[in-house]
C-alpha cells in the first residue's frame, strides 16, 4: 500500500496550494524620480516638494568620490486674492506623469488659481540640470485680483551639510549660489517680478503674507536660500500664463558652462516644455511593444522604458553608456553588470538598439582586472584577464567590488549574461563589426575565461567554479558556491560565444564554445538535480535548497521548460517560497529579511517559466499583479514588495531587476521561442545540447548513476501533461 501513500503526497503537490487571502493592489509609494542621464532629482507628492537634485544619477564617481545632493527642497506658492499660499501646504488634486515623457507633473489650486506643475531635466544638454515649470490658470470667473506666484529653492553649496558659507548673488538676470562644491545657477524665466534672498528669506516673507523684496548679495553666510515672485494680477478667467525656473551646478563655478547648458534646453518656459516634450515623443518614436498589451500593460510598459532611458548614463567619459540598477534617490544608482544584462536585454526587445549599444560599449570600455588573483588562501579569484567586472562599476567606469567580514563578491554570472546581449544585439542589428573589433574582449578575456573557469576534476567536475553569483553571498566562510544560476549563466553565454564566433568566420571557436557548453549542460544537471526532480540552489546546499534564481535552468534550455523537472521544481518553490500577502514568492529559503520579501524580477521569471511549463494562467496573475500595483504607483516598480502588505519596498524604481523584467515578460508572452542557441532577449527553447526527455545531463544523480523517477513524479508528469492539453 506504500505507493497509494506516494500517489497521496505527490496529488498533494500537484494540487494547487492551499487557498491565501490576497492583498489588493494599493498605493504605497509617493516619490517621482527623474534624470537626463547626468543630473538626477525627484518630487515628493506626500512632501509636496522637490526633495532631490543631484549632480550625477551615480552614486559614487570613485572609491573617493560620493555624488553630492545638492538640494534640500525647493517648491512653488501662489498668491489668490491677497492670500498666501506655498503648495507644501495643499494636496495635489493630481500628480504623475506628463504622458509617456520623463517629465512629473504635479496639478493643485489655491483659491480661483490652478497650478500644473512640471519637473525634469532636458536631455538637451549633457549639463546638470533640473527644470520646474508652473502654468497657472485662472479657473475663476472674473480676473485675478491681487495674484503671484511664488518659488522657493533651499540648495546647497557649501561646505560641511552643504550650508555652510554660502553666498548668492543677483548677477545677469539669475542668482549664483556659490560656496566650497561650486556654482548653483538659479535661472528665472521670464524676468521675475522681485527676486528675493536671504536674509530676506522669501519662505519667511510669503508666510508672513507679504511679497518678496529684491536682495542682490546675501554675503557669506550659512543655509542661505533664494526665491522669485511674479506678478500676474489680472490674468483673465480661462487664462494661463507659464513661468520656469532652470537649476544648475557646476563644480568648477563657470557660470558660462551654465549658461550654455540652460541655453540648450530652451529659452522661454513654452519652450523648456515643447522641447522636453519633442524629445521624449522622439524617443518613443524609435520603440516597439508586444502585440496584444492591455490599456495598463502599456502605461506601465512606456513608463519601464522611460526607467531604463533614465537609468543610462549620458555623461562625457569612460562611465557613458553605463545603467544603474536604480534610479536615485534610491541607493542601487550602481552599475552592477548584473542589473545592466537584463535591462539591455529589454531594451534590444523594445527596439532601442542605440542605447543597448551604448551600454555595450561601455562594458568594453571599462577598466577592470582587480580580481585576477588571488584571494586570502592564495588561490585565484577569476584566475585570468578579463574583459568585465566581477560585480559592478564606479560612475568613471573602474571595477567595484564590494566587501563585508566574509569578504568581497566575486561573480562569475555577469560573464554569460553579458555575452548573451552581445549576440541578441548583433542578431538584432546585424552589427557584425562590433564582434569583430571587440573580439579580444569577448573571445579571449570572457568566453575562454569561462571555459577556463570550468572545474576539471574533484567533486564539482565539470561545472564553474564557485563564486559569490546573484544573490551575492561573499567570498569566504561558505559564501561562495556552485550555483545553478551561475551555471545557467554560464551555458547562456558560451552559447552565445559560439553565435558571435560563427558571425565572424571564427568555427573552430564557435564549435568549441558549444562543446563546453553542452558539457556543462550535462555537468550541471546532473549534479544540480535532485533524485526528487529538484533544482536546487547550489551543490553545496543539500536540505534547504530552494533558490528561485535556478529558474535559470528552465529559461535558458538547460531542461526542457515543460518537463517533470520544470514543473517539479516550479511547484516546489511555490509551496516552499510563497509570500503571506498571497501573490509572488520571496527569492530562496535562506531565511533573512531580505531574501524573504516579494522580489518582482522574481515574479517576473517564474511567469515566463510558468507560461512555458503550459500555465499561462499563474504566469497571468503575476504579471497582472505587478501591472496593478504600478498603476496605482506613479507606473513604477520597486525591487521588492513586503511580504504580509504588498507595500513596496526596497528601491525604486528599478531598471534591470524591475523594467527590463517586466518589459521581457511582456514580450515572452507573445513571442515564439527562438531556436537552440536563443539569448538573454528572447528565451530558449530545448537547448541544442539537451537530449531526451530530462534535458540531457538531468537523467543523473550527482553520482552519475541513473537516477530512478519516483512514482509520484510520474503522476505529477501525467497531470501536468492533462492540465496543458484540457486548460
Amino acid at each position: 500500500m506504500r505507493w497509494l501513500g506516494l500517489v497521496f503526497a505527490f496529488a498533494t503537490l500537484a494540487a494547487p496550494a492551499p487557498a491565501r487571502a490576497q492583498v489588493a493592489p494599493h498605493p504605497s509609494w509617493t516619490v517621482l524620480p527623474w534624470t537626463n542621464g547626468v543630473a538626477s532629482a525627484a518630487y515628493d507628492v506626500n512632501r509636496r516638494r522637490l526633495t532631490s537634485f543631484r549632480e550625477h544619477v551615480y552614486q559614487r564617481r570613485d572609491a573617493a568620490t560620493a555624488t553630492r545632493e545638492l538640494a534640500y527642497d525647493a517648491y512653488f506658492g501662489l498668491r489668490a486674492g491677497g492670500q498666501n499660499l506655498w503648495l507644501t501646504e495643499r494636496a495635489p488634486e493630481s500628480a504623475g506623469w506628463d504622458d509617456r515623457a520623463g517629465i512629473a507633473r504635479v496639478v493643485q489650486r489655491h483659491g480661483d488659481l490652478r497650478a500644473t506643475q512640471y519637473f525634469f531635466a532636458p536631455f538637451a544638454t549633457t549639463a546638470p540640470v533640473v527644470v520646474a515649470v508652473i502654468e497657472v490658470t485662472n479657473v475663476g470667473a472674473a480676473p485675478a485680483a491681487d495674484a503671484a506666484v511664488f518659488w522657493l529653492a533651499n540648495l546647497r553649496a557649501g561646505t560641511g551639510d552643504g550650508t555652510v558659507g554660502e553666498r548668492i548673488t543677483w548677477t545677469g538676470g539669475a542668482f549664483e549660489e556659490r560656496g566650497a562644491r561650486g556654482l548653483l545657477l538659479h535661472a528665472p524665466l521670464p524676468a521675475p517680478t522681485h527676486h528675493a534672498a536671504s536674509p530676506d528669506n522669501p519662505y519667511l516673507l510669503v508666510t508672513a503674507g507679504g511679497h518678496l523684496v529684491d536682495t542682490a548679495d546675501t554675503g557669506v553666510r550659512d543655509d542661505a536660500v533664494p526665491g522669485f515672485e511674479w506678478d500676474v494680477t489680472g490674468l483673465a478667467p480661462g487664462a494661463s500664463r507659464r513661468f520656469a525656473v532652470v537649476l544648475g551646478f557646476d563644480a568648477t563655478g563657470d557660470r558660462a558652462t551654465l549658461d550654455a547648458a540652460v541655453a540648450a534646453a530652451g529659452t522661454t518656459p513654452d519652450e523648456l516644455l515643447s522641447r522636453a516634450r519633442g524629445d521624449w515623443a522622439g524617443f518613443f518614436a524609435r520603440t516597439r511593444a508586444p502585440a496584444g498589451l492591455s490599456a495598463d500593460e502599456q502605461q506601465v510598459y512606456d513608463r519601464q522604458l522611460a526607467v531604463l532611458r533614465m537609468a543610462q548614463i549620458r555623461e562625457p567619459g569612460r562611465g557613458r553608456g553605463a545603467i544603474m540598477a536604480s534610479l536615485p534617490p534610491g541607493m542601487w544608482n550602481i552599475a552592477w553588470v548584473r542589473d545592466q544584462a537584463f535591462a539591455t536585454a529589454a531594451l534590444i526587445e523594445a527596439g532601442l538598439t542605440d542605447e543597448a549599444k551604448a551600454g555595450l560599449e561601455f562594458w568594453m570600455g571599462a577598466r577592470v582586472g582587480d580580481y585576477v588573483c588571488c584571494d586570502r588562501d592564495g588561490g585565484p579569484w577569476v584566475g585570468a584577464p578579463y574583459a568585465l567586472s566581477v560585480v559592478r562599476y564606479f560612475g568613471d567606469g573602474s571595477e567595484e567590488s564590494d566587501s563585508d567580514g566574509r569578504g568581497p563578491n566575486v561573480e562569475f554570472d555577469g560573464f554569460g549574461l553579458a555575452l548573451a546581449n552581445v549576440a541578441d544585439y548583433v542578431d538584432a542589428t546585424g552589427d557584425a563589426a562590433f564582434v569583430t573589433t571587440h573580439a579580444d574582449a569577448l573571445f579571449t578575456r570572457t568566453a575562454d575565461v569561462l571555459v577556463g573557469l570550468i572545474e576539471p576534476s574533484g567533486p564539482a567536475a565539470g561545472l564553474i567554479r564557485a563564486d559569490s553569483s546573484i544573490w551575492e553571498s561573499h567570498w569566504y566562510d561558505g559564501g561562495r558556491q556552485h550555483w545553478a544560476f551561475t551555471q545557467a549563466t554560464s551555458v547562456l553565454g558560451l552559447r552565445a560565444a559560439a553565435r558571435l564566433a560563427d558571425r565572424i568566420g571564427r568555427g573552430a571557436d564557435a564549435s568549441r564554445y558549444r562543446a563546453a557548453a553542452d558539457a556543462l549542460t550535462a555537468a550541471a544537471t546532473a549534479a544540480l538535480i535532485t533524485p526528487g526532480r529538484l533544482i536546487r540552489a547550489s551543490l553545496e546546499q543539500t536540505s534547504a535548497n530552494l533558490d528561485a534564481a535556478a529558474v535559470g535552468f528552465l529559461r535558458w534550455g538547460l531542461v526542457p521548460p515543460d518537463g517533470d523537472v520544470a514543473i517539479g521544481t516550479l511547484e516546489a518553490w511555490r509551496q516552499g517560497l510563497a509570500v503571506p500577502s498571497g501573490h509572488g514568492i520571496h527569492r530562496n529559503d535562506d531565511g533573512g529579511e531580505y531574501d524573504r520579501r516579494e522580489w518582482i524580477a522574481v515574479d517576473m521569471w517564474l511567469a515566463d517559466a510558468w507560461r512555458a511549463a503550459g500555465r499561462a494562467d499563474r504566469a497571468d496573475a503575476l504579471v497582472a499583479w505587478v501591472t496593478a500595483q504600478a498603476r496605482l504607483n506613479y507606473d513604477l516598480i520597486p525591487e521588492n514588495y513586503h511580504r504580509d502588505t504588498g507595500d513596496y519596498l526596497g528601491e525604486v524604481p528599478m531598471a534591470g531587476f524591475g523594467a527590463g523584467a517586466y518589459v521581457s515578460a511582456l514580450w515572452r508572452r507573445t513571442a515564439t521561442p527562438p531556436g537552440p542557441d536563443g539569448g538573454l532577449a528572447n528565451d530558449a527553447g530545448l537547448d541544442a545540447g539537451a537530449g531526451g526527455d530530462d534535458g540531457g545531463g538531468g537523467c543523473c544523480d550527482a553520482g552519475g548513476a541513473p537516477a530512478p523517477l519516483p512514482l509520484a513524479l510520474v503522476v505529477l508528469a501525467a497531470l501536468a501533461r492533462r492540465r496543458r492539453v484540457t486548460r
